[in-house]
């Protein structure tokens, strides 16, 4: 009896799952927000395509509002079961009977997760197009902050969750405080551990939709920090696979 022994025998039903939940429930919502915009469109006259770059270029402006609102939550739903749930439901004790590594296993399911979140502009914007019967309203600027952001997001919760089946909600929490955290920093006269504070939290707010791609050492801190937690969470994943008693 032969074996599949490839170290992408999981991936089919690692799509699967991710269709199942949460690109099923990404593209029902796509397409509820694609009927809301055709029905105020048509009722308006608003349909056609606007200028690029104005108020007027409406599905590029409705894809960063969208996303900008929904983004850090989308990428939390996604990202946040990948570790968590097996923690939580005690699937470690039988999960790799057979020899995989639990490091690229998870790994495989976290690169699924970012294929899932960036196909979601895509539907989308499709939705937008035959709506407003104009453009799909992406950018390269957009695409790539959504794709940091996965990564920078994605790569806390991977980490976190590996410690707490409610790892996404620790990073929630996180993202807000960095968010008042950020604000208030540029009031003058502020503590300076408060800036220290600042400089110690993940970079949310460079890769904010609505912003251009940061560059140069902006871009460097995202991709460190980034890489930095899932370099960790594999490592920890290695080293000290679930079940060891370090979680909760």
């Amino acid at each position: 009896m032969n074996r599949n022994e490839s170290p992408l025998r999981y991936m089919p039903w690692f799509i699967r799952d991710a269709i199942v939940w949460p690109f099923r429930m990404f593209v029902v919502t796509s397409v509820v927000i694609d009927l809301l915009v055709w029905r105020l469109a048509t009722n308006t006259h608003m349909r056609g395509p606007g200028p690029a770059g104005t108020v007027l270029d409406m599905p590029h402006g409705l894809q960063v509002a969208i996303w900008s609102s929904g983004l850090t939550i989308a990428i939390l739903m996604t990202v946040g079961g990948i570790v968590g749930t097996d923690l939580e439901r005690g699937y470690y004790r039988s999960l790799f009977s057979k020899p995989m590594s639990p490091a690229w296993y998870y790994l495989q399911r976290f690169l699924v997760g970012a294929a899932v979140i960036l196909l979601t502009p895509l539907v989308l914007g499709v939705g937008l197009a035959l709506a407003l019967r104009s453009n799909m309203g992406l950018t390269w600027h957009l695409i790539g902050q959504i794709g940091l952001s996965y990564f920078l997001v994605g790569s806390a919760t991977f980490l976190v969750s590996r410690f707490s089946s409610k790892g996404w909600l620790f990073v929630f929490l996180a993202s807000v405080l960095e968010s008042v955290v950020s604000h208030v920093t540029m009031v003058p006269g502020v503590p300076a551990w408060l800036k220290v504070l600042h400089q110690a939290l993940p970079p949310f707010e460079l890769t904010q939709p609505a912003l251009p791609v940061p560059t140069g050492g902006a871009l460097w801190h995202v991709v460190a920090y980034g890489a930095g937690m899932l370099a960790l969470a594999l490592t920890l994943l290695r080293t000290r696979p679930l079940g060891n008693g370090i979680t909760s």
